[in-house]
């Protein structure tokens, strides 16, 4: 397989740990830093300012959990070289967001203490706590704070631009999932009894799937 980079954005207070069990026989993985958002700065504009703090310079592979499948719609749509853009437990539409998730806007600004917060949570209930669960919470106090109520808000404001609904997207979804339900999307593939974590609790089954798609693009390239 031609070792073209595959850029993966974690979902919002997760980390490169998030993608850290998928299979191997995938591009080499390519986790960036975010950069810090403008006051008030919409995901399309953030987008569009990280897409040139990351671009790799060469044609390339790219998407994202939650969060970041949506911010590497974005990228996508502006970024030069994309072979493929894989949405795994997001979404590509506004209309995929329940309404008992949009109605969270005006707190948004208070999900800033949940870092604080995770580790206390893990202290009193991991026990309890299933294993993805318990490591999405140590990876949420690791998060800057600042940037998680930012993103929390503008993920919740986020329309897609016109580019981006025209961006060929492989969506990868659980069909458990309650943070996007299946109900409201329309995914590509759908994995059976994974939830919103499906990068975690499911790693071989995106793993083949994305897989699949790269060898369908770089067979598209060279005509065979």
């Amino acid at each position: 397989m031609n070792e073209l980079p595959l850029i993966l954005l974690p979902g919002l207070g997760a980390d490169a740990r998030m993608f850290s069990s998928l299979a191997a026989g995938l591009p080499p993985i390519v986790t960036p830093r975010w950069i810090e958002p403008h006051h008030r700065e919409s995901l399309v504009d953030y987008a569009r300012r990280f897409a040139r703090v990351i671009d790799p310079g060469q044609p390339c592979f790219i998407g994202g959990a939650s969060f970041g499948g949506v911010v590497a719609q974005e990228i996508a749509a502006v970024l030069p070289g994309v072979r493929a853009c894989f949405v795994i437990g997001s979404t590509c539409s506004d209309k995929s967001r329940p309404w008992r998730i949009q109605v969270l806007l005006p707190i948004t600004p208070l999900v800033g203490i949940l870092p604080r917060l995770a580790p206390l949570i893990v202290g009193v209930t991991g026990g309890w706590l299933r294993p993805a669960t318990r490591g999405v919470l140590m990876q949420l106090s690791d998060t800057d704070p600042k940037f998680l109520s930012w993103g929390a808000g503008a993920i919740l404001r986020w329309k897609p631009s016109p580019a981006a609904t025209q961006v060929p997207v492989c969506q990868i979804h659980g069909s458990r999932d309650r943070i996007f339900p299946i109900g409201l999307t329309n995914p590509e593939h759908t994995v059976a009894g994974a939830g919103h974590l499906i990068a975690i609790t499911h790693p071989k089954e995106v793993s083949e799937l994305m897989r699949q798609q790269i060898e369908r693009s770089m067979q598209g390239e060279t005509g065979h």
